[in-house]
């Protein structure tokens, strides 16, 4: 069994991170980016680029469909998912405990669980900032998982919630 990275390292400390006894997310071919606003979706293609570096397969990154979230959600937050279509059709569900998140401009928050990461910001420069955290956490866990050497295990993100600002 592969172990998970323990603590990453990021390219910005960020103010607070936690990480969590979970299960990890298990990174499956089925995994897409969603997002709820399209002025920031080419900031996802570099994680894009990312998978496909490691894995040959570019994954997709969405629209989440207006049904599967409240306007006053997407209103309040650019909001990238990192799961499946079947667990991005409770979008509500998901972001609805952070509805009252006091989150500033240039910050985001961050959260791996075992079936999505949730990337939470007001702005571009938080979303940024962001996706530079989400792309040192998945490069950091691509390298890990090749030099373990163990292809009949997934790769794995370990669980936790981080909060922090952009520079």
């Amino acid at each position: 069994m592969s172990k998970n990275i323990r603590d990453y390292e990021f390219r910005s400390d960020p103010k607070e991170i936690t990480y969590l006894d979970d299960e990890p997310l298990k990174l499956e071919k089925d995994f897409s980016f969603f997002h709820n606003k399209n002025k920031f979706r080419k900031e996802l293609t570099r994680l894009q680029m990312l998978f496909k570096n490691y894995t040959g397969i570019s994954l997709l990154a969405s629209g989440i469909r207006d049904s599967y979230l409240k306007d006053e959600l997407s209103n309040k937050f650019y909001i990238v998912a990192f799961t499946t279509n079947q667990v991005i059709k409770d979008t509500n569900k998901l972001i609805d405990p952070y509805k009252d998140a006091n989150i500033k401009p240039g910050c985001f928050y961050l959260e791996c669980r075992p079936n999505y990461m949730l990337l939470l910001a007001k702005d571009m420069e938080g979303l940024v900032a962001g996706v530079d955290a989400l792309e040192d956490i998945i490069t950091q866990t691509f390298k890990d998982y090749f030099e373990q050497k163990n292809r009949e295990d997934y790769v794995k993100i370990k669980p936790f919630k981080l909060f922090s600002c952009g520079k």
